[in-house]
Parts: structure tokens; C-alpha cells; sequence
């Protein structure tokens, strides 16, 4: 009777054992598709977006933070809304009739009280901190991480912001704030 109980027990070991291993993997799975970053394809309905070419504005002399005004105070870059937008276009107007209607969207977003839409072009998983601020007022620029976005008209939205870019950027820096960098709790809150 002992060696039968002992064998039952070690039955239930066993089943308990399978089952603690099966959440494990699939809390591990879910883990990692969380973790994952979220870049996205998508883009708006072309006619509620706007063709903007940063090439163009960047040709003309208009820096990165002329538009995306709050990534040197804020943790997001922002994205242009129609009031900055309209603080050129209200004068200036292209003369390639395709920019014109592009602009002519803009004009019609303001005169009816609508935001623009814009494509998502970066979208970190919500574990990783991550503030343009810091990175700016210590001279990193734009193009370090986002890479010549001047260059082109709209940036590739398949670029890879892994940990691993920056942890590589991190090492690089001032010996005396190496640690503090590469300190998980820098980037993950």
C-alpha cells in the first residue's frame, strides 16, 4: 500500500510538473510577442493624410525640431499638427501642382477644424522608457538614431530601434555615465 501511494504521488508530481512547464512556455510565448516591437505598415486614408516630404523641408534649411517641436522637452517627438503646419502655408504655396494639393489638404484641415493624419512611423512596446529629451540636450542627433530622414521624402518605416542600437550607443558614451546607461531601469519602467 506505502509503494502504491508513493506512486500516485509521483503521478501527481509529475502531472503538476507538465502543467507548471506549459504556463511557463506559453507565459514566455506571450512574453515575447508582447515584447516585440510594434512597428506598423498601416497608413491613413490617403485622402485624410498629407504627402510630406521631409526631403523638400529639410532642403529648404527647416530643422527636425521646427516640427517635431517637443522632442527636446518631451518624451514623444510630436508629430506637426495643422496650426504649425500653417504657420509656412498660410504664404507659402508650392509651385509643383502636385505639393499644391497637398497643401491645399492642409488648408482645408484648418478651415474645417480638422487634425492632419499622419502615419505611425515608431511605436515602442509599452515596458521601454524612453524620452527624446535627454538624447537631444545631450547632442544626440535626429539622424544617429532615425537615420538621414532628410534625404528622403517619407522615411522607411521598417527601421529596427532594438535594444541592442542602443545599448551599442550607450557603451559608447562618457565613461562616467556607462553604468547609470546601462542600467535596465534607464529604459524600463
Amino acid at each position: 500500500m506505502k509503494y502504491r501511494r508513493r506512486g500516485l504521488a509521483n503521478v501527481k508530481w509529475v502531472r503538476w510538473a507538465w502543467v507548471g512547464l506549459t504556463v511557463a512556455l506559453l507565459l514566455t510565448l506571450a512574453m515575447v510577442v508582447y515584447a516585440a516591437p510594434r512597428h506598423t505598415s498601416s497608413t491613413p486614408d490617403p485622402s485624410l493624410s498629407v504627402a510630406f516630404s521631409h526631403k523638400t523641408h529639410a532642403d529648404k534649411g527647416i530643422d527636425c525640431l521646427y516640427c517635431h517641436s517637443n522632442a527636446s522637452r518631451g518624451e514623444v517627438a510630436s508629430i506637426p499638427s495643422v496650426e504649425k503646419c500653417m504657420g509656412c502655408h498660410q504664404v507659402v504655396t508650392p509651385a509643383d501642382p502636385q505639393s499644391r494639393a497637398e497643401v491645399e489638404k492642409i488648408r482645408n484641415a484648418w478651415a474645417n477644424g480638422e487634425p492632419l493624419r499622419w502615419p505611425r512611423m515608431v511605436d515602442q512596446p509599452d515596458f521601454v522608457y524612453f524620452s527624446h529629451g535627454p538624447h537631444i540636450r545631450a547632442g544626440v542627433q535626429c539622424e544617429d538614431c532615425h537615420g538621414d530622414v532628410g534625404s528622403v521624402d517619407m522615411p522607411d518605416q521598417d527601421f529596427h530601434m532594438t535594444m541592442g542600437f542602443c545599448l551599442d550607443c550607450h557603451q559608447q558614451q562618457d565613461p562616467a555615465k556607462v553604468d547609470k546607461l546601462m542600467d535596465c531601469a534607464t529604459c524600463h519602467k
